[in-house]
């Protein structure tokens, strides 16, 4: 007996339909569909820790940092006492400026180590260097009270910060409190790895917040030296408020949100079913603006069933033998419906002069007899009519079949229809995409007929797996194209498309899971893309303001440098906390079903 086909082992692995989920908002959509049993085993998942994302604020604590953290505490309520025994009590200066010191080594003596790593490794930039050298210099000018406040508020605002997006993070991952037990264990998972939440828009704010930085030392330093040039003003007023602009430039508010930002994206779309597997490729999701669909187990069932199988001169076995041969090494939805219900040895050596018509039918030869398994339209092609069968109907497909050019009857196919197909493609429309191709199997009839039920104005008809990706190919042609490719029948790749959206259960070559009752949001989740990535530049526009506004007080002395980084640090809270409002609804209402 020969080896199953390729067609037939997807038939004997097709996942059950599943059922219709209307598109609608989380909470209201979970508590409808999740038994109580379900909730309570959803709430009993652990929350996960904060995780490295690449920034200050964000790094995973280990087992042993418990212990760190509580003697990072007992260090700054020490630093804090002494600090204000140095400006109550009345004196000495050399004696407040020992009491300084120790403020700053208590407060901050792991900053100076980091700052000294980073400066072997080359970062001479890095917002520690920047912060160690401002306290250093400092005590050098005569402002050791502001220097040691700004290490204390420093390490201060650091730990407020992490515990705000650890915070965050949690409320993220509440999100999917009712979703099913296995997307919420997956996520779980998913956002303790190192840079998940990381997103393109991120290196570009860090870019620019470098070049302005290295910008602001240069200002800096040519207005330390012109001040006291050009006014009465001394060089350690000028020194003071140059170190306040090099501090004030730093990026420490500019990008300390974006990777939350990045997970609260994630668990939003994994929420109604989409799951990204980074907020990188969420974020691309977003540039969309060309989408390309397959029909086959998006818009339809993978596998067609067969309706119908007519024959007066053979019987069905016999029938259905030659079909089963005649369809082997085809990847036709007609061949996937016949090798679901056939049941007889493949005798492969009879095959010979084999051609395939995508979305039409086979041609063949038998045992050496001439085999045509086809559609009524191919065979018109062909100058032959032929005859009328009673279940041919817009519902389903026939193929007839002639052996040694003579008819002996037909098979009927149809494919149900997904019922998120029309609010998938409703909602493609909404998105106002410069084009959106529905790709199918089948022949240029029927998939017009299909397209126009679906209201799509671009099909391409006939197509096999090879065709699908050479006309993404073409479209990526175009740079300006942003393509997304939503496809259920599995490559062992990745197309050339920015984002593959694979249905069903497997994904391991896409850039997200579709699951089957929830294709209906698949524009939802572009237009949270489109939310994530705004939400990020306007908090990243709101700490430049900030910023902009710190460094005028400086150039003008009505700033100091505690206050300094006080404010930046409470602007870097602020876009934390702004970051859950990627679940903002009133940006989201169009797609609200």
């Amino acid at each position: 007996m020969s080896k199953t086909p390729q067609h037939a082992k997807h038939a004997a692995h097709a996942a059950e339909k599943s059922s219709s989920v209307k598109f609608s908002w989380p909470k209201k959509k979970a508590k409808e569909n999740l038994t109580e049993a379900e909730a309570v085993e959803n709430d009993s998942v652990k929350e996960p820790a904060a995780e490295k994302t690449g920034s200050e604020f964000t790094k995973q604590n280990s087992p042993a940092d418990g212990i760190f953290d509580n003697i990072l505490l007992i260090r700054l309520v020490i630093a804090s006492v002494i600090f204000a025994v140095s400006l109550i009590i009345k004196m000495s200066a050399i004696a407040r400026i020992i009491l300084l010191v120790i403020v700053s080594a208590a407060a901050g003596y792991d900053i100076f180590l980091n700052a000294l790593n980073s400066i072997q490794k080359g970062q001479y930039f890095a917002t520690h260097v920047v912060v160690c050298l401002v306290t250093v210099v400092s005590f050098f000018i005569g402002f050791g009270a502001e220097g040691a406040a700004l290490m204390l508020l420093y390490q201060i605002g650091i730990l407020l910060i992490k515990f705000t997006i650890e915070k965050t993070r949690k409320s993220a991952q509440d999100l999917l409190r009712y979703q099913d037990a296995e997307t919420v264990s997956k996520y779980s998972e998913l956002i303790k790895q190192d840079e998940v939440g990381h997103m393109e828009i991120e290196d570009t704010m860090r870019y620019s917040s470098g070049s302005i930085l290295k910008l602001a030392m240069i200002f800096a330093v040519i207005y330390a030296f012109a001040l006291p040039l050009t006014t009465s003003y001394s060089f350690a007023v000028s020194i003071h408020r140059a170190l306040m602009i090099i501090l004030i430039a730093t990026p420490v508010s500019v990008v300390a949100a974006m990777p939350v930002t990045g997970i609260v994206g994630l668990c939003y779309s994994a929420q109604q079913g989409i799951l990204f597997k980074d907020a990188e490729a969420l974020e691309k999701a977003g540039r969309t603006n060309v989408a390309v669909i397959d029909k086959a187990g998006v818009f339809t069932e993978e596998i067609p069933r067969v309706v119908s199988i007519s024959s007066e001169i053979i019987d069905k076995e016999t029938f259905m033998n030659f079909a089963s041969h005649a369809l082997y090494y085809s990847e036709q939805p007609v061949a996937k419906a016949v090798a679901a219900i056939n049941n007889q040895e493949y005798r492969l050596e009879l095959i010979t002069d084999f051609n395939d018509y995508p979305g039409r039918g086979v041609d063949l030869k038998i045992g050496g007899a001439r085999v045509t398994l086809a559609t009524r339209e191919f065979f018109l092609s062909r100058g032959v009519q032929p005859p009328e069968n009673e279940n041919d109907n817009e519902n389903c497909q026939t193929f007839y079949m002639t052996v040694s050019d003579r008819f002996v009857g037909s098979i009927v196919i149809t494919a149900d229809i997904n019922n998120e197909a029309i609010d998938l493609s409703s909602g493609l429309n909404e998105l106002e995409l410069s084009r959106c191709v529905l790709v199918t199997e089948d022949g240029e009839e029927e998939s017009q007929r299909f397209a126009y039920e679906l209201s799509m104005n671009e099909v391409v008809s006939g197509c096999d797996t090879e065709k699908k990706l050479k006309l993404i190919d073409d479209l990526k042609q175009d740079r300006g194209n942003h393509v997304l490719y939503v496809y259920s029948n599995g490559f062992q790749a990745h197309s050339s498309a920015d984002i593959d959206m694979r249905v069903g259960k497997k994904a391991k070559f896409a850039d997200a899971q579709v699951k089957q009752n929830c294709l209906a949001n698949v524009p939802f989740a572009v237009q949270v893309s489109r939310r994530m990535k705004e939400v990020a530049i306007s908090n990243a526009l709101f700490a430049f303001i900030v910023k902009a506004i710190l460094i005028f007080l400086s150039i003008i002395g009505y700033c100091n440098i505690w206050f300094a980084i006080f404010i930046d640090m409470a602007a870097a809270l602020a876009t934390v906390l702004n970051s859950i409002r990627v679940t903002n609804e009133s940006i989201l209402k169009n797609f609200k079903r």
